[in-house]
């Protein structure tokens, strides 16, 4: 299965088809990188902002859109975790639930989160994932082994 090509300016006609196409994958995106619906809304509904500030000069409206929703759910994932801090999850059985998942991903540093989230939710690679955090690829790849170390150490039974 292959994900799909974020919308290029020659794929979207207006602003209103990227927000039409684009809004609920953002939403979900930017929910698993802040672990909060309403912050998710409020992270893509900024991003549709800022893209929509800029909609004449973007060649990519639909990869400026992705890169300005991680970002900004990085930043409110940050603040989110610092203003709600998790309680460790209890033992754990053989069976892995979608809660304690979330629990043990929000348990991440913000941008550790984000390279995982981008990496299995959207099926990104390591240079896709770096383009669109602004980073080189290699911190890409150190970030990554260190989160799914930490969450194997979090999630082992």
């Amino acid at each position: 299965m292959t994900r799909p090509e974020p919308p290029t300016a020659s794929d979207v006609r207006t602003f209103d088809d990227l927000f039409a196409e684009e809004r609920t994958p953002m939403t979900r995106l930017a929910y698993l990188v802040t672990g909060s619906e309403p912050i998710a809304e409020e992270v893509v509904q900024d991003a549709f902002a800022q893209v929509y500030e800029r909609w004449e000069r973007l060649d990519r409206p639909g990869a400026y859109l992705r890169s300005c929703v991680v970002n900004g759910a990085r930043r409110a994932g940050a603040r989110h975790r610092r203003e709600l801090r998790l309680v460790t999850a209890p033992p754990m059985s053989a069976g892995l639930e979608a809660r304690e998942l979330m629990d043990a991903l929000g348990r991440l540093r913000p941008a550790w989160r984000a390279v995982v989230v981008l990496r299995f939710h959207a099926d990104m690679t390591q240079d896709e994932i770096a383009e669109t955090l602004g980073v080189r690829a290699g911190t890409v790849k150190s970030s990554l082994h260190r989160a799914l170390a930490q969450l194997r150490e979090e999630l082992a039974p």
